[in-house]
């Protein structure tokens, strides 16, 4: 998306994208503090400026989120280190465990039904439910 800016409409996006100072991000990529302060908004209307300040902004978005895989890395540090609190490492523990699934109970049922309910039930529409 930046190939289609010139470099000083690149530098102003990509300070934009830090700060939201429009107008200092404007000095700052090379506009004169005139042009900052009156033309700010044509900058932020070009299409080509904001697409790129919107790719930015979801990429420094993705970079603070941690992945599951770095919340455990996390996790498990404080687990392991025993100079935390026992209940903080109580806490990781129980939070990896339902991470990874540790607690999920697997029941095996089999229903059996009189030949009553069976009848009550087809009569509502449950087909396949004789035995």
């Amino acid at each position: 998306m930046s190939e289609n800016l010139n470099p000083r409409q690149k530098k102003f996006a990509e300070y934009y994208a830090q700060s939201g100072n429009a107008a200092d991000s404007a000095v700052k990529a090379g506009y004169s503090e005139k042009y900052a302060a009156q033309n700010t908004d044509k900058l932020l209307k070009n299409t080509n400026i904001s697409n790129y300040i919107k790719e930015l902004s979801e990429k420094a978005k993705d970079e603070r989120i941690l992945s599951a895989r770095d919340r455990q890395v996390m996790l498990s540090e404080i687990a392991r280190n025993t100079g935390n609190e026992p209940s903080d490492r109580i806490k990781a523990v129980d939070t990896l465990n339902k991470m990874t699934g540790e607690y999920t109970v697997k029941v095996d049922t089999t229903v059996k039904t009189s030949p009553k309910l069976a009848d009550v039930l087809s009569q509502l529409g449950g087909e396949g439910l004789n035995e």
